[in-house]
């Protein structure tokens, strides 16, 4: 049998033992920047492997002081009132190093409490402008010190393969994909953080083209600096750059960019394809047309089809202006919905997509309401402001 009322009382008495740092009581003596902390080598080596480690006969003889170097004095003191307490006041400021210690020290409740803060960390644009940008008067009013480097974020959710914060970074990248990968930041980053941001255009609806623009960009300053540190007069800037955007194609699907941002940005970088291969690209880049869908209120939304798409001819034959249902406009078409399933495949945060609808009919459709019984024609994007509304035209352009 157990006692429950002993076991609760033990607890609190450890803990104040611990705030008492009576040297009496503790038979470890911990020195961090010139000041002292008292431990005992029982709690901490029950609690951590490394601290069994590090406070066995092999490494250290009774009175000795144990110095550590790597960590100040208030972030080690977090960690031995965690495990005291159970309890650690994490702040903006040292979540990091408090997590990097628990990673040391494999207290693994402690890395579970971090993860937990950084998911719910509040990233906001004005953060990222400070971080990452440093553009610090460009957002006024918000806490400089409460900021958080997206970068480092990303860099730590891998390390310590924390995926309670993955989706919630990943939602703030493509919520402000342009401010980042405009930043010096992001320019110099780590190869895997690019090819994690780039990546994420298979998920979250980021355009093609800004994230062709991001990982050129970043190649080329690559590039740059490897030609800054050489004196090797057989360097080739154009080689360095293609090196480096080959672990980023294969996430850019350019049959779905625009033929205009293509022509003048895509082909002038032609040297880091192949012959045949700029020419399949170019040929699926040519092979859409644009759909665009304006409203009674001369708001439109464009989209990219095949021009081989039985939607295309149908399209340009339509005369009647949309009919308005829930959540969608449609067109009386009557087509029929192809057996294969749709090549396009629903991206999370996408405005709306033009769908075959149950009955045949093309419907442009919220993407909230997309399900797995819509057949996706094309993605819809704008550059302002579309809501739908009654009298829609649908037009190919």
């Amino acid at each position: 049998m157990k006692s429950m009322n002993y076991i609760n009382k033990i607890q609190p008495q450890l803990e104040s033992a611990f705030k008492s740092q009576n040297p009496e009581f503790f038979d470890i003596v911990f020195e961090i920047e010139g000041k002292k902390l008292y431990a005992d080598k029982l709690i901490l080596s029950i609690n951590s492997s490394t601290f069994k480690s590090m406070l066995s006969d092999r490494w250290i003889s009774k009175n000795d002081v144990v110095k550590i170097e790597t960590y100040k004095f208030d972030d080690f003191k977090e960690l031995l009132t965690f495990i005291y307490s159970g309890e650690c006041n994490l702040t903006d400021e040292n979540i990091f190093t408090i997590l990097d210690m628990s990673e040391f020290y494999q207290i693994e409740d402690l890395k579970e409490l971090c993860a937990k803060y950084l998911s719910k960390m509040e990233l906001t644009r004005e953060l990222l402008y400070e971080r990452v940008c440093g553009e610090v008067d460009s957002a006024p009013g918000f806490e400089p010190e409460r900021s958080a480097n997206i970068f480092q974020l990303i860099e730590i959710s891998n390390k310590y393969s924390m995926i309670k914060t993955k989706r919630p970074i990943q939602r703030y990248i493509f919520q402000n994909f342009k401010i980042i990968f405009k930043s010096d930041k992001f320019l110099n980053t780590e190869k895997f953080v690019v090819t994690e941001i780039i990546a994420l255009g298979q998920t979250f609806a980021i355009k093609y083209e800004e994230m062709f623009q991001a990982a050129f960009e970043w190649s080329e300053n690559q590039a740059i600096k490897k030609q800054d540190g050489l004196s090797d007069e057989t360097f080739h800037m154009n080689d360095a750059i293609k090196v480096e955007m080959q672990y980023f194609l294969p996430y850019i699907r350019f049959n779905q960019m625009e033929i205009s941002f293509f022509t003048e940005y895509v082909v002038k970088r032609g040297f880091i394809f192949n012959s045949d291969e700029m020419n399949d690209i170019s040929e699926s880049v040519q092979s859409n047309v644009k759909v665009k869908i304006t409203n009674k209120n001369g708001q439109s939304i464009y989209g990219l089809l095949p021009k081989e798409n039985n939607a295309v001819s149908v399209i340009k034959s339509l005369q009647d202006q949309g009919f308005i249902s829930f959540y969608c406009v449609y067109w009386k078409t009557n087509c029929e919905k192809p057996s294969t399933p749709s090549p396009l495949k629903k991206r999370i945060g996408a405005k709306c997509y033009l769908i075959y609808f149950l009955n045949g009919n093309i419907c442009v459709k919220d993407a909230v309401y997309i399900t797995n019984d819509h057949y996706l024609l094309a993605e819809m994007n704008s550059e302002t402001d579309f809501c739908i509304t009654d009298n829609c035209k649908i037009e190919i352009v």
